[in-house]
């Protein structure tokens, strides 16, 4: 939603200056027939719902105007990966089966994440909720107006008649009506129903509550509510024009005197209905009496000028076609910003020349999107101003200039779209310490988490049917596999582990093998259609062998599985919550509260296998009915938020569970001085959701 946000201010900054020409050009068009300029607000309404737009060499967007030239957010933002491990996973994440045996220590935020500065995601909410009102305001008044239309009478056709209306109006999308007060003289209700018509046959009674509807996305834009008021004026005198046009001009007077009777008084904005009353009077009035049939010449420049100024601002200027090396030396000059204004031992450092060393394409993929994505890998050099003991980026080579291979972040791979003639630069991938491009699959991996975050895929890598799988890992935390069927769907297809997570961790997966995984999936596909692992063929023995010999929880039984077949991408993105039980110490209540956990395993009678795999007597060990296995002395930190809920032992009641604040817990935790009772935690998202005190016999 956030992008859309973006999107949705970048055309509404663009639209600005189309308002400003239109505004102009009504100024030209002072003489020539008012639906002429009513027609160039067309232009405007594309310009506020439409993202994208024709060049032409005739535009009047000044160059660097227009949306494409004015992005609220670079389009070259890094996307950072973690490289994948060599049994065939690639993670997005700080876990690793390495790991999987150890505590994860501070909840980190995943690397790739892309993140948006902060006045975004309020904009957002701000931007929704303004349209939220808007529209609840609309509907509703639209409903009451209903309501009270239900006793209109029908006087002829489409057209109705309502004591105590203030003045006349049409209103319906599918079937307009006419409504007329009553008390009317014949000629009156000719003029008023003739100004009608003519707007349903010009379908103002569907382009007004368009116009709104564009207003309240736009609604933060000052310049879209003038311009949907002078729309609605202009819509107004052209239908007057066209009532004289019609009628003659024998009843200016008479419409005139009409107009005035029904006049609003104060002009308010609104989309429905379209009021015969409504909008400037007095400007309506003098227009009409001034109102003369213009001459042939005055038409056909009218109509030249708002096709000119039509085409004009519905294109955008003709752009400069960048080359790739053209975007390989901006992505440069934006790292040397970067380096040149870093503090490093107290010194500025000035890069003083920069040279492009290796710029081949390595990899294009014509799959991924409707345009082939290609990977461009790129060296450069850097030659400093001076030279420190230790240099920000990198460190000097025999000639004196810095390469970038020394760089933290690895080598920058450029990510282009439909790189022809005109190339569309989509970002920079590093090679190195946060991704691996030696293999098409690896590419292929790192394409696509990269294209995923941009919002430029959709989050599943095979479309169909999907499992979910949780599991424990032997820390404690729950995690989830999202299984599809890459090949063949039903009952004769493979499966495999797309993509796994949890607390709030996304790892996508790497088949093991050098060329492309959708060629791989297909190979195993074929293999057991003639009658080998057919095992592919179950999902549950597809997932307990990941999990066993990919991730090394040796641990987890098929009993600790829980499945959720026909799931989709949103059930795998919710975040399923972990459960601990331990001891906790170091409660801190600082600006971001924690604590530490030091974690244990709660046996009661009823856990017979674990029992047995520890070699506990409940007879002889349990004469309280439980037993507290703690092998380990490692802490687990554990982060808690305003949102956690906090559980604890009503020892002077009923021994249940009450609910307290974080400082009354803090307080009943120093209590306990020769003995700390265990508390269940519940994570989610790596954030603590609740601690609740365990009742000890």
């Amino acid at each position: 939603m956030e992008r859309l946000f973006l999107q949705v201010i970048e055309m509404s900054l663009t639209s600005c200056y189309v308002i400003l020409f239109v505004i102009l050009a009504r100024l030209l068009l002072k003489k020539a027939p008012k639906v002429f300029s009513y027609a160039l607000w067309s232009v405007v309404l594309f310009r506020l719902i439409c993202p994208f737009s024709l060049e032409s060499m005739f535009s009047l967007i000044p160059a660097g105007f227009n949306a494409a030239g004015m992005q609220t957010v670079p389009q070259g933002i890094t996307y950072l990966q973690t490289p994948p491990v060599q049994n065939g996973t690639a993670f997005t994440g700080p876990f690793s089966p390495a790991a999987a045996n150890s505590p994860l220590p501070v909840p980190a935020v995943s690397a790739g994440v892309d993140l948006l500065p902060d006045w975004v995601v309020w904009g957002t909410v701000i931007w929704l909720a303004g349209i939220v009102i808007l529209l609840a305001y609309s509907v509703f008044t639209t409903f009451k107006l209903q309501r009270q239309l239900k006793a209109a009478k029908p006087v002829y056709e489409n057209v109705y008649a309502l004591p105590g209306l203030k003045t006349p109006f049409v209103f319906g999308a599918i079937q307009p009506k006419i409504y007329l007060p009553t008390g009317l003289a014949e000629k009156e209700k000719a003029y008023i129903i003739k100004h009608e018509q003519i707007h349903i046959r010009r379908f103002d009674h569907l382009s007004k509550p368009f116009a709104f509807l564009v207003l309240c996305i736009h609604w933060f834009n000052p310049l879209v509510w003038v311009a949907f008021s002078l729309m609605s004026g202009d819509m107004e005198l052209a239908c007057d024009e066209g009532v004289i046009k019609q009628l003659g001009s024998g009843i200016k007077q008479d419409y005139s005197t009409l107009l005035l009777s029904f006049s609003a008084g104060r002009q308010t904005v609104r989309g429905y209905p379209l009021t015969f009353g409504e909008s400037n009077a007095k400007g309506r009035i003098m227009n009409i009496l001034h109102y003369k049939k213009p001459a042939f010449w005055v038409v056909v420049i009218a109509v030249i000028a708002v096709v000119a100024v039509g085409v004009g601002l519905l294109t955008n200027p003709l752009q400069e076609e960048l080359t790739i090396e053209d975007y390989a030396r901006q992505f440069i000059a934006e790292k040397i910003k970067i380096y040149e204004g870093m503090d490093w031992q107290d010194q500025k450092i000035k890069i003083m020349d920069s040279k492009i060393t290796k710029l081949e394409k390595m990899a294009a993929f014509e799959n991924l999107l409707a345009r082939p994505v290609e990977i461009w890998e790129l060296a450069y050099r850097l030659q400093p101003d001076k030279y420190l003991d230790v240099m920000p980026m990198g460190v000097p080579t025999d000639d004196g200039w810095i390469t970038e291979t020394a760089d933290d972040l690895g080598k920058p791979m450029l990510i282009f779209a439909n790189a022809g003639s005109r190339p569309e630069f989509l970002g920079c991938i590093y090679w190195g310490a946060f991704a691996d491009f030696s293999t098409p699959a690896t590419q292929e991996i790192a394409l696509r988490e990269f294209l995923e975050r941009k919002g430029l895929l959709p989050p599943e890598t095979y479309p169909g049917a999907h499992i979910i799988v949780k599991f424990p890992l032997s820390s404690g935390e729950t995690y989830q596999l999202f299984l599809s069927q890459p090949v063949v769907q039903g009952e004769h297809g493979i499966w495999c582990v797309e993509r796994w997570g949890g607390e709030g961790n996304l790892y996508y997966v790497l088949p093991d093998t050098k060329s492309l995984a959708a060629d791989y999936y297909r190979e195993l596909q074929n293999e057991v259609e003639q009658g080998h692992q057919p095992g592919l063929k179950d999902p549950l023995q597809v997932a307990i062998s990941f999990i066993k010999n990919d991730l090394g929880q040796w641990q987890v039984a098929r009993d600790d599985l829980v499945l959720h077949h026909a799931a989709t991408v949103d059930d795998f993105l919710e975040t399923p919550e972990s459960h601990f039980i331990g001891f906790i110490s170091n409660f801190n209540d600082g600006d971001k509260p924690y604590f530490h956990l030091d974690q244990i395993e709660w046996l009661t009678r009823e856990d017979t296998r674990r029992l047995a795999e520890l070699n506990i007597d409940p007879d002889k060990d349990m004469p309280n009915g439980f037993y507290i296995h703690n092998p380990h002395q490692d802490s687990r930190y554990c982060e808690v938020t305003g949102q956690t809920k906090y559980y604890i032992i009503n020892w002077e009641g009923d021994a249940a569970h009450k609910s307290v604040a974080k400082e009354e817990f803090i307080k009943h935790l120093a209590q306990y001085q020769d003995f700390m009772p265990p508390f269940r935690i519940v994570t989610r998202d790596g954030f603590v959701q609740s601690i609740r005190e365990q009742y000890v016999p």
